[in-house]
């Protein structure tokens, strides 16, 4: 603790009888008290995901009709099973339901970051269990398509030394494309020209992503059948939207041959 340093400290602390740290946590609790309360902090909004129960839904339709707490448990006791089997099935139903569509977007958010906590938790004990296990998620309501991942550590390497990732994202942007009346962004049909370029490699016997450096520099032939309008085999990044469009639309008519 700071010392106040005051030397007046030693003969309050004679006069009251009490020891000089403790009238030192006193002056030091009193100037505090004096400071003016801050703006108060928003609060956060809180998810409450507990599914309401038959019990609950008696509670709710007693209180609406004016009863009262003490009413509660004996009216529950004394209630008719095809009346309990009512707020049963209604329980169930909300249950399955899942109310989703009712969140908002903050509940809706942060329901999304307690399973994703969950999942990180499940993960961990699978992997001292020894189970690698690697789980994609995207979140189609979000304006941009961003891959969240959860992996231990050993399928983590497995997502970092291939296209899995990207290869989700895309599916997944590429039907958000499709249901837009926009045009799909150069950036995504460059990616996905890569997968289709990094697939054909693969299926003529490549180990890898299609090396372009090695293209290049001629240490290695490829032979390329489908491509359209006399389009030559190049990096994505070089082809121009309308090259990039055809290249996707001849996708299946394209083959590799190394050598």
């Amino acid at each position: 603790m700071t010392s106040v340093g005051s030397s007046l400290i030693p003969a309050a602390a004679e006069a009251t009888g009490l020891t000089p740290v403790v009238v030192e946590n006193w002056i030091g609790n009193y100037k505090r008290s004096l400071k003016a309360p801050s703006g108060q902090r928003p609060r956060k909004p809180k998810l409450h995901t507990r599914d309401l129960s038959a019990y609950n839904l008696f509670c709710r339709d007693l209180l609406r009709n004016k009863g009262t707490l003490k009413d509660i448990k004996p009216k529950w006791s004394s209630l008719g099973e095809q009346q309990k089997n009512y707020y049963l099935e209604e329980a169930a139903a909300l249950k399955a339901e899942g109310k989703t569509q009712h969140l908002s977007p903050e509940m809706r958010e942060l329901k999304i970051k307690k399973h994703l906590k969950q999942l990180k938790l499940e993960v961990s004990s699978l992997e001292a269990l020894g189970v690698e296990t690697a789980i994609m998620s995207c979140d189609l309501q979000k304006s941009k398509l961003d891959v969240h991942t959860v992996s231990s550590k050993g399928a983590a390497s497995f997502l970092d030394s291939t296209d899995t990732v990207s290869s989700f994202a895309l599916h997944f942007k590429a039907d958000a494309s499709a249901a837009s009346p926009t045009k799909m962004p150069v950036g995504v049909m460059v990616k996905r020209v890569q997968e289709i370029f990094n697939q054909k490699y693969k299926e003529a016997g490549g180990d890898g992503r299609l090396p372009y450096q090695s293209l290049q520099n001629q240490s290695i032939s490829i032979h390329v059948v489908g491509l359209p309008n006399g389009l030559t085999l190049k990096k994505p990044s070089f082809y121009g939207r309308i090259q990039l469009e055809e290249i996707l639309k001849a996708a299946d008519k394209i083959s590799f041959r190394i050598g």
